[in-house]
């Protein structure tokens, strides 16, 4: 086995048991369960499949009961309330035609069970409005639309749109900032540490400078892979609970296959591009504070595409998100949203991703000789000459 396979390893083992790791995978989920996943899934389980009972006060004159209980004034209604003999009523009042306001009653704190109620007093009181009309007129009433988007262009194609054109660039995006700063983080500050505690000199006794970082690099890339199987696997588990909310999302969202392939391809180059710069962050930086200031100044480049995704998503193909897409910071992001908004021409794909491709293998020599030099200067952050004088001589 390879020297720095070997290293890889040891780095995966090592930090899939760190604390910071297990808090990010499995305590981050929990957290947007709570607060987002919790009150669908009790709201879901809460609804009730008890028949519920209504009943009416017509000031009008016009409604037929139907199987609704009708009640000649308020207070026989309020009287079958309490003693449980119906669940609701409501009140047509003589101005209902001019306003179409009514008021609805229940012995309970309004529910999530009081949108169910709602509609079946709206069929109700369109089966009496539309009443002599056909069957399918008044079905139509009540459900007059349902509409599709899609959007042109110049060549006269069309892509439909859905609330996968919004949900899966900006979950993209939040996983893949989450996974990859997570990661190559922990390289960042792997590396800080073994220079601070003077690791790094034992450990360069056996392999060189490349290999170690190198098997740094991959093995922290194989712990964000490992996070966001662990995130997927939970969001299946999580749906699979409950059929209704998984039916509503397996139905609403819509992802293909090449947009999935083209995510992992930008997910991992744009793992080793940042996990490079970390590599080389951490060889100039002399304390992981200060190595942490040095990577925000990136990490806030590579959120970019976020903090505009509003534009983006509104105008993908504008100079902006075209300039964004060959960047190698902001490219794996910004080309999986333009990718899911619209038609991206092919060879803007190939060569974001050469690009990325390109950008990881220097960065990656870059790093290595920075953090090189970096050994010879101990305690002292070098200068930016000193840096491009070791860089030059490699």
């Amino acid at each position: 086995m390879k020297k720095w396979s070997t290293i890889a390893k040891h780095e995966y083992i090592y930090n899939i048991h760190r604390k910071e790791f297990l808090f990010v995978t499995f305590g981050l989920p929990l957290f947007i369960f709570m607060i987002g996943g919790l009150p669908i899934l009790l709201m879901s389980s809460s609804i009730s499949h008890e028949e519920y009972r209504i009943g009416y006060v017509d000031k009008i004159g016009l409604f037929d009961s139907g199987n609704f209980t009708k009640y000649a004034n308020e207070e026989l209604a309020k009287k079958d309330l309490f003693e449980n003999k119906i669940t609701h009523f409501f009140v047509i009042p003589a101005n209902y035609t001019a306003t179409g306001e009514i008021d609805i009653f229940s012995a309970k704190t309004r529910s999530p069970e009081s949108t169910a109620i709602e509609d079946q007093i709206k069929s109700f009181l369109l089966d009496n409005l539309l009443k002599g009309e056909r069957r399918e007129i008044v079905e139509r009433a009540k459900n007059p639309i349902s509409s599709e988007y899609f959007t042109l262009n110049e060549k006269g194609g069309s892509s439909k749109e859905g609330i996968s054109t919004i949900l899966i660039p900006i979950a993209f995006a939040m996983l893949f900032m989450l996974s990859i700063y997570t990661s190559s983080n922990f390289l960042l500050q792997g590396v800080v540490e073994e220079k601070e505690n003077r690791v790094m000199e034992i450990l360069l006794s056996s392999v060189s400078h490349k290999e170690l970082l190198t098997g740094k690099v991959f093995g922290l890339g194989a712990v964000g892979l490992t996070q966001i199987l662990i995130w997927q696997i939970i969001g299946i588990a999580l749906l699979s609970s409950n059929p209704i909310v998984s039916a509503i999302v397996l139905d609403k969202v819509h992802v293909s296959i090449p947009i999935l392939v083209l995510a992992s391809i930008y997910f991992i180059l744009g793992y080793f591009v940042f996990a490079s710069i970390m590599a080389g962050v951490g060889a100039v930086a002399t304390t992981s504070r200060e190595g942490q200031q040095l990577a925000g100044i990136f990490s806030i480049t590579g959120a970019i595409p976020l903090i505009i995704s509003e534009f983006i998503i509104t105008n993908p193909n504008a100079i902006l998100p075209r300039a964004l897409s060959y960047f190698p910071l902001t490219s794996p992001v910004t080309m999986i949203m333009r990718l899911s908004l619209t038609e991206v021409p092919l060879y803007e794909i190939v060569i974001s991703i050469l690009i990325l491709a390109a950008s990881t293998y220097i960065i990656l020599e870059l790093s290595v000789r920075i953090f090189k030099a970096s050994l010879l200067v101990y305690g002292k952050k070098p200068t930016i000459s000193e840096l491009i004088k070791y860089v030059r001589e490699g």
